[in-house]
Order: structure tokens, then sequence, then C-alpha cells
């Protein structure tokens, strides 16, 4: 069974009024009721919720037709039809600013109320629908957004957003850090799968929290191992200084973490600076990406750092040594670099 439309009236003539009123409910509208001023039309329309109302342009009171129609829009979004003598120019040019579904000139027919009525009530209804699904497409866009920012770097993702593809760039001078867990391998085979799942995601999340902190970039995780970058996509002077900072408060987490739960992880972490070329690889599931003779260098830091510790290159020692103790550890040789002097961070002076 079709639902009638309900429909209310503003006209300030009672006799008029109750002639629409009929000829409505012969169409086979509802009538929720007629109001003869402005104010009046306003309250109804916000008490009864009509699914349209016809609305005369003069009205009893301060407020006409176009002023109350315009409130009633815009608060309400409930659809209008001017139903007015009122035609030159003047009136109507008013009328249509507020973009009425519809307007009639008295004296009309039914054929002409009647079809005005069902277009206007049409048109509302797409209108409707319309903006229902701009509002859905903008949650997905904002959730694609925050997905993609998730993903990669705030400049990255306006690279991609503007050009469609991410040009490969070398940065002279970054900081690579990378970490990873003691005796990981051993840990997890001891652990039921989510546990470990769970564990890791507590942590990594923290970490991520600290890098914020740090405006540094999250580069990738494998596994127990974390990745991370300074100085990259936006250049700046204090990559190495953010890096081991985010290290030591990396750290620290983990030692209060460990002093309250049962599951102690032990951190090995490692750095050094130096130039790199990032960009995107893969036409699926890409990452933004660092390579280079640094990127090697970093992870040959953490392998040669102990638990709890975190060793860095003489490269960035020089680039710390102002603003962090360390001390010296000691001399390695690494195939195509020859010596490198590494260092322990003790921590912040």
């Amino acid at each position: 069974m079709t639902t009638k439309a309900k429909i209310l009236i503003a006209e300030d003539e009672n006799i008029i009024a109750k002639d629409i009123s009929r000829t409505l409910e012969k169409l086979g509208y509802s009538v929720l009721g007629t109001a003869r001023s402005g104010q009046d039309i306003i309250q109804k329309a916000e008490a009864l919720n009509p699914d349209l109302i016809l609305m005369d342009i003069i009205l009893d009171g301060e407020m006409d037709g176009i002023e109350a129609a315009t409130k009633i829009m815009t608060s309400l979004e409930i659809p209008v039809i001017y139903l007015t003598a009122l035609a030159d120019d003047e009136t109507l040019h008013k009328a249509k600013i507020t973009e009425p579904f519809g307007y009639i000139i008295k004296p009309f027919d039914e054929r002409t109320l009647h079809s005005s009525i069902e277009m206007a009530l049409y048109k509302h209804k797409v209108n409707i629908q319309l903006k229902e699904r701009n509002i859905e497409l903008e949650r997905e866009r904002n959730r694609s957004n925050e997905l993609l920012h998730n993903i990669f770097p705030d400049e990255i993702v306006k690279e991609l957003k503007e050009k469609g593809s991410i040009q490969p760039r070398e940065f002279p001078m970054v900081t690579l850090l990378f970490t990873d867990f003691q005796g990981f391998t051993s840990i997890a085979s001891e652990m039921p799968p989510q546990v470990l799942v769970n564990e890791l995601n507590e942590m990594f999340r923290n970490f991520d929290a600290i890098l914020d902190g740090h405006k540094l970039e999250k580069l990738k995780t494998m596994g127990d191992s974390y990745m991370v970058a300074g100085g990259l996509p936006e250049e700046n002077d204090l990559h190495a200084i953010r890096i081991v900072g985010a290290a030591l408060d990396m750290q620290k987490y983990l030692d209060g973490r460990n002093r309250n739960l049962n599951y102690k992880w032990a951190m090995r972490a490692g750095a050094h600076s130096g130039n790199v070329v990032a960009g995107v690889v893969g036409l699926r599931k890409f990452t933004y990406d660092v390579w280079g003779n640094t990127v090697n260098i970093a992870n040959l830091m953490e392998r040669y750092s102990l638990p709890g510790r975190l060793t860095i290159t003489e490269t960035t020692y020089n680039l710390v040594k102002h603003k962090f103790n360390c001390e010296f550890k000691e001399t390695v040789n690494v195939v195509g670099n020859g010596d490198l002097n590494t260092y322990f961070v003790i921590g912040e002076k």
C-alpha cells in the first residue's frame, strides 16, 4: 500500500486554504494542516515534518512566504512549492533565488497542482539519494586518504595525487635505523601465534607513536625487524638527532614494558647516516623504499649491536656527539667500505 504524501499549507486566506485542502485530499494526499503566518508554518513544519509545503508568498505577519521557505529549506530540508497569485517579474525572481521545488500561479487546475507536487516529491527524493551517495563517497575518499597516509609519507601522498606516480629521488644525507629483537625465533616458538602477533602489534604501535613525536618515517617492518628513516622525504638537518632520540625512547619504552609483563623483549638497534635513493616500487601492494650502501651499513650496525644498546657509525656519531653521550665500541671491517669506527649511544647529555 502506497503511503500518502503529507502536505502542509501556508495560506493567509482561510477559504482558499480549505479549497486547497479539499483538492489535495481528492488527489490522494494527506493534509497535515494549514498556517496563516510565516512563523506559524515554520513551527508546524518542525513539529509535523511534512513531505512537502505549499507556500503562499503573501502571509500574515512580518515574515513573507519566501523568507519562511528559505528558513525551512535550510534547516529542515523540506521541499517547498510556491502557490501564489503574484506573478510580477520582481517577485518571480526573488522566489526563484530560494530554489523552490515548484512555482504555481493562481488560479490553478488540479492537473497542474498534481503534476507539480509529484515532480517536487520526486526531485526531493533524488536530491536526498544524491546527498547520501555524496556522503558515502566522501566517507570512502577519507578512508582511502587515511590508508594512503598510513602507507606513505605525506609528501609522497601529495605527489601521487598530483602526478599519479612517484619519481625516484636521491637524498644526499639521511639517517636510517634498524631494530630487531634478540632471540626472537626462540621466543616466538614458545608463544601461541595470536599472542605473538598481539605482542608485536602492541610494541610496534608504540614505536609508531614515538616516531610521530620525533617526526620520523617508518619505512617497513619485516617480522620482528623495524626500519626507520630520518631526513626524507622532507630533508632536514636534524635527522640523526631525531633517529638517536627515537631509538633511545623505544628502548626506554621496552624497559618499562619488560618490568610489568611476563614476556621480556631485548631490542638491538643500529643506525648509519649517508646518501640513499628513495622511491615507490611495484604496481600492486607497492611500498616506499630506500636503496644504497647506507641501507646495508645501517642494517649491519643493528646486527653488530647488543641487546638494549644502540650502535652507530662514526658518520652518525659526528652528527650527534654534541647532543648525546657516546662511547667507542669497536672498529669493524665492512666489505667495500673498509674499516668503520662504531659507537654505543649512552644517553642524552
